[in-house]
């Protein structure tokens, strides 16, 4: 299998990359060490500036390679003299970008990365490898972080070596490298077309790594052409049908604000475990999410035929609630089996004064399964649009929350339920009270 991660500089590529590789059991290959290592021999010999296109002939002489350590940046070797610092110096990553667009150094560089790829089971992180290098790879990941994040996280590298420098000047290095990156004729710094594209900007590690491994477990997602929603196990016509109008129309007339959706995972099994505070609650979720939802809904809703046949077709499925509905339960299973999405309102009721009802602890059902994502969701101002007969128009936001994390293994199963339900009211809570912050 072959992963590339790609994005501009500080987004988070190498550490992402190293910890995906560490998490599947995989090689990693730090591209952009290669490219900087090339910018330090090309400075000691005096091509840079003027002299760049001799740096190529120097770039394959040189006896580059790489000693991955568990914690930390991949040590680099030229022969037997580390650079590992050197060329994360000022110097190099000044004049980094200006090396890596020559033809020849890029040519070299290339067809190193290929013959490593060849070897098999290999994450590649840069600027081009899911574009020019592998654009056939398995699974492509395009990390983006706003510049302030960015600096900040190259500020605390610079400490960590001992190396002092302010914000403001590495926000100003950071820009002008965007700029030449994304401007240069020869393989400009582009996410791919089908790449999947996380903004890391406040997430934390573990939770942008634990969204790449679910990827990768599930394949490269893809997409349907009419409505561009992504393919998903259980999809049913009239939902592919309706995802192609429906989410513009609705987002527009509710001045939709949708945020966290990152971390909404584009492939495999997944809960969606969303408050409850309207019937249109599944409608605003269904135009939030790029995959199809298959809600199970209060067996109430089939009563009437013509609405039942509707939401049959929309791929939800009833359940007799305060009663042990095993037909319901089987169903459920069979979705997350087939790597499919089931939506469900923990809470059972409709919340329709605010707040928060409490969580069933049945959800644990579902969630602890192997291979389960759970994604936690808070919807606010749906309770406002139906005011006895009167329709509004509120604006609505739906805030995504990381995957749940989920309790140890080494507890009983019935105090993890009750773990998964209390973390899952926390994270409501959490998207409440920072529902507006994100956007």
């Amino acid at each position: 299998m072959i992963i590339t991660i790609d994005g501009p500089a500080g987004s988070g590529k190498s550490t992402i990359a190293r910890e995906v590789a560490k998490r599947l059991g995989m090689r990693y290959l730090d591209t952009g060490a290669m490219y900087r290592t090339a910018t330090l021999l090309a400075l000691e010999a005096g091509l840079v500036p003027d002299r760049i296109r001799e740096a190529a002939a120097l770039a394959a002489a040189a006896p580059i390679r790489f000693v991955e350590r568990p914690d930390d940046l991949t040590r680099v070797f030229v022969g037997e003299r580390e650079v590992t610092d050197e060329i994360r110096g000022r110097l190099v990553s000044q004049h980094v970008s200006a090396v890596s667009a020559d033809q020849g150094v890029r040519a070299v560089f290339t067809e190193r990365q290929r013959a490593e790829a060849a070897l098999g089971d290999v994450v590649l992180e840069g600027r081009d490898t899911g574009t020019v290098v592998f654009p056939n790879a398995d699974l492509k990941v395009y990390l983006v972080a706003s510049i302030e994040e960015r600096a900040r996280r190259r500020q605390l590298q610079l400490e960590a070596q001992g190396v002092s420098q302010s914000l403001d000047q590495l926000i100003a290095d950071i820009a002008a490298r965007d700029a030449y990156d994304s401007g240069r004729e020869l393989a400009p710094l582009r996410k791919a077309d089908d790449a999947m594209e996380i903004d890391t900007t406040g997430m934390s590690i573990a939770e942008v790594i634990e969204t790449v491994c679910a990827w990768a477990a599930a394949g490269q997602p893809r997409k349907w052409t009419l409505s561009r929603m992504v393919r998903s196990p259980l999809d049913t016509p009239l939902y592919r049908f309706a995802f192609s109008f429906v989410p513009t129309l609705w987002r527009l007339l509710f001045r939709m604000q949708i945020q966290g959706r990152e971390y909404f995972p584009l492939s495999g099994p997944v809960v969606l475990a969303s408050n409850h505070r309207s019937n249109l609650d599944p409608f605003f979720l269904g135009v939030s999410t790029p995959r199809q939802i298959h809600f199970m809904a209060k067996a109430e809703l089939w009563k009437v035929s013509a609405l039942g046949w509707f939401i049959d077709r929309l791929g939800s499925f009833p359940i007799n609630r305060g009663e042990a509905d095993r037909r319901a339960v089987k169903r459920a299973l069979e979705v997350l089996g087939a790597g499919a999405v089931l939506g469900i309102f923990p809470e059972g009721h409709r919340q329709r004064q605010g707040g928060f009802g409490e969580i069933h602890p049945g959800v644990a059902l579902f969630s602890l399964r192997q291979g389960v994502v759970t994604i936690p969701v808070v919807m606010e101002g749906t309770e406002r649009i139906m005011r006895g007969r009167m329709i509004r128009f509120p604006r609505v936001r739906v805030a995504f929350g990381p995957p749940l994390r989920l309790p140890d293994q080494d507890v009983t199963r019935s105090e993890r339920a009750l773990v998964t339900s209390t973390r899952l009211t926390d994270a409501f809570q959490d998207l409440a009270g920072t529902a507006g912050d994100r956007e």
